[in-house]
């Protein structure tokens, strides 16, 4: 049995989204998909965390977007799976804007930002193309290795347009300024039928901190990922 839990009698074709954790960005920018953005001290030690909590995982392959911070996270992951494939995946890569290299106190400051409403240049872009490209990721997964677990590390707003289309909510702005996953996080989707909508469960840093230190009394973790779970209605586009 895996450690995020099982739900029904036989285990499914699971996909585990992982988000980076904290990047070295000493001038609060807006990084996007800037290159040499990596994981600061931080982020390596938060990620290695993620790593021990999926150690016991069977996997059957890693993904990853190929930026620097995503290949590091992917990279700490697989250090627990020596023998498990790491691919790069450039539908997991973070959200093409050009708000990218802008001081990150802008989107801080400005009450309902949003990178999509009104995109700043036409070529960024739109969230029905981010969640296009991630499902693309997300199915070629499940059709390379049904029946198995994989990891696929990406960022904050694809995982979450993923996770905001496959709960049955619909891809607005206003859906998508909902949180981010956790830096570090997971959600893992579960599907027990390629045509059939999956489970949604979560993870967050803290409880997974918790977790990997014995300190959860919440009926272990499987107990905690039904806890965190969400119920699915499908793609809402």
């Amino acid at each position: 049995m895996s450690v995020l839990g099982r739900f029904g009698p036989s285990e499914p074709t699971r996909v585990i989204l992982v988000r980076h954790s904290h990047v070295h960005n000493p001038k609060e920018l807006i990084y996007g998909r800037l290159p040499r953005m990596r994981l600061s001290r931080e982020g390596r030690e938060a990620t290695e965390e993620t790593a021990r909590f999926l150690a016991d995982v069977p996997l059957a392959a890693i993904y990853t977007s190929p930026l620097l911070r995503a290949r590091q996270s992917a990279a700490i992951l697989g250090k627990h799976h020596p023998d498990v494939p790491i691919h790069r995946c450039s539908w997991l890569v973070e959200v093409q804007t050009s708000w990218e290299g802008e001081l990150n106190k802008v989107y801080k400051e400005t009450e309902g930002f949003s990178y999509y409403d009104p995109p700043k240049s036409p070529g960024d872009e739109t969230i029905l193309d981010v969640f296009t490209r991630m499902n693309r990721a997300l199915r070629l997964v499940l059709r390379r290795h049904a029946g198995q677990t994989s990891v696929c590390v990406s960022h904050g707003d694809p995982i979450k347009i993923l996770r905001v289309a496959y709960s049955g909510k619909a891809l607005t702005p206003d859906n998508v300024r909902a949180p981010d996953p956790g830096l570090a996080a997971m959600v893992a989707f579960d599907f027990w039928h390629p045509d059939a909508l999956p489970v949604i469960s979560a993870v967050d840093l803290g409880l997974l901190r918790r977790l990997v230190r014995g300190e959860w009394s919440g009926g272990g973790r499987q107990g905690a990922a039904r806890r965190q779970r969400s119920p699915s209605r499908g793609p809402g586009v």
